[in-house]
């Protein structure tokens, strides 16, 4: 007799630990969109309920209308409820952050500050001052600044998560860990100050808290051997070494430039959000004081589909793009139970 046995997938089953998402039942849907970009491993942080607050707050700025809102917040509960759909569930949740900016920016179903008065700005109108900028719209300037919140916010869950990994070259070093978070913090705190017409930090504080994190960045890879006490010679020569570092060093300082202004599209569907509304009722004769209540209904219903797909896609761009490649790998592996099933 002759016995075979077939070890198969070790690493499956005695690698890393498998991952298991428990959320609260409020956020679950949105575990969703954690498994399309990859779960967390076991030293990671579980992102959900940051992609849930972030992606319905982001929704409703660029979607903001109290009409409109209310329609994805019922069809998509009621859908949720029904087909037990995540998306939908998604939907219902980011129509309630569509509804609570409608009413900031005073529209309903594309009325802009005539059925309801906007309680905080309308989105085509509202401008504001800056040095050296100019005149510009004032929700062009709160998405960069929230945006630059955000990013701020990544780093601190790198930090976190490197923290978690005994990553101690990516904790200090990275663009995105303790180096990165002041050199991008005092630069925010410098451009705050300059555009409220308040006294800049010196060049002295600009050398330390630009200048060195810098030379971080710069000298990331042999600081972190030292750190980690890694004895590792270095694979290219010195002036190579700095040649390269420079081209990434560059790449670096351009990422935070791009990243910042990706923001500007929250304003920027804000706006156009509210512009296409006024052709729709234009468009409907509503401006005429005859509105074509068939065409106004119609035209929403196709805003509503269209505009909320687009807006959708963009917000998940955000997400990944520009939140998650800062602090979150998505490396780890689903936990599926075994079952064991007797056979006859």
């Amino acid at each position: 007799r002759i016995t075979i046995i077939v070890e198969e997938g070790r690493e499956k089953f005695f690698g890393d630990p498998p991952t298991k998402l428990q959320n609260p039942k409020f956020f679950k849907p949105f575990e969703m969109f954690i498994r399309m970009y990859g779960l967390p491993s076991h030293d990671e942080m579980d992102p959900t309920i940051f992609v849930a607050l972030t992606y319905t707050f982001i929704f409703g700025a660029m979607f903001g209308d109290v009409g409109q809102g209310l329609c994805l917040f019922i069809g998509g509960g009621l859908l949720h409820k029904i087909k037990k759909w995540n998306l939908a569930g998604i939907i219902s949740v980011a129509g309630i952050f569509s509804t609570f900016f409608g009413f900031m920016f005073g529209s309903f179903f594309g009325f802009e500050g005539t059925i309801i008065k906007p309680m905080w700005l309308s989105p085509m109108h509202a401008m504001m001052k800056l040095p050296f900028v100019g005149q510009l719209n004032t929700v062009f300037i709160v998405a960069v600044a929230f945006g630059m919140a955000l990013i701020l916010l990544a780093m601190v869950f790198q930090i976190i998560n490197a923290k978690k990994r005994g990553d101690k070259e990516n904790l200090f070093f990275s663009p995105n860990g303790v180096a990165g978070l002041v050199f991008y913090g005092f630069l925010v705190l410098t451009i705050v100050l300059y555009m409220t017409g308040h006294k800049t930090p010196g060049n002295i504080l600009m050398v330390i808290f630009l200048g060195i994190p810098i030379l971080l960045f710069l000298f990331k890879e042999p600081l972190g051997n030292i750190v980690e006490k890694r004895h590792k010679k270095m694979e290219v020569g010195k002036g190579m070494f700095l040649v390269q570092g420079f081209f990434e060093l560059f790449e670096t300082m351009l990422s935070y430039f791009s990243n910042t202004l990706s923001y500007v599209r929250i304003g920027a569907f804000a706006v156009s959000h509210a512009a296409i509304m006024q052709v729709v009722l234009m468009l409907s004769g509503a401006e005429n004081g005859s509105p074509n209540w068939i065409g106004i209904v119609i035209g929403n219903a196709i805003v509503m589909l269209l505009e909320g797909l687009v807006v959708g896609i963009q917000v998940l761009r955000l997400e990944y793009y520009e939140m998650f490649s800062r602090f979150y790998k998505g490396s780890g592996r689903e936990f599926k139970p075994f079952n064991q099933i007797n056979t006859k």
